[in-house]
C-alpha cells in the first residue's frame, strides 16, 4: 500500500513538473512573482489530498491523462 501512494507521488511530481518545467516565459508575459513548486511542495501537496480512499481514483486521473498527451502527441 506504502508502494502504490509512493508511485502516485511521483507520477504526479512527474506531471507537474515534466510539462512546465522546461517553458521560458516571455518577459512581457511575467507577472513578476512567478510561483514554482519544488518537488518537496508537489510530494507535501500529494500526502496532504491523496490518501487509501481516493488512490485508485487518483490514479485513474493520472493514467488518463498521459494517455490523452501521448494520444495527443506531446
Amino acid at each position: 500500500m506504502l508502494a502504490k501512494a509512493l508511485v502516485v507521488i511521483v507520477l504526479i511530481m512527474i506531471i507537474g513538473l515534466g510539462p512546465g518545467g522546461c517553458k521560458k516565459s516571455s518577459p512581457e508575459s511575467s507577472s513578476g512573482e512567478d510561483i514554482i513548486k519544488t518537488a518537496a511542495e508537489y510530494a507535501e501537496e500529494a500526502e496532504r489530498e491523496i490518501d487509501t480512499s481516493n488512490m485508485a481514483d487518483e490514479l485513474k486521473k493520472i493514467e488518463d491523462t498521459l494517455d490523452a498527451e501521448e494520444s495527443s502527441g506531446s
